[in-house]
């Protein structure tokens, strides 16, 4: 049995459902860095910008 914990000093952040996909819902306008984290293939980053009232899509593929 293995269990993981991230920290984080802000409530944003998401579990991915079973298709890989998440949400960050009522994230104030900005840009920011998403990091994606797999416990064999590392970490991935992508930075978005996220306009009033939009949505932004972040595409992370981890490569075994």
């Amino acid at each position: 049995m293995k269990s993981y914990i991230g920290v984080v000093a802000h409530p944003y952040y998401a579990v991915t459902a079973a298709g890989g996909a998440f949400e960050l819902p009522n994230l104030p306008p900005g840009t920011y860095t998403i990091t994606a984290w797999h416990e064999k293939f590392g970490t991935q980053t992508a930075q978005i910008t996220l306009a009033p009232s939009a949505t932004a899509t972040a595409d992370f593929t981890f490569k075994a």
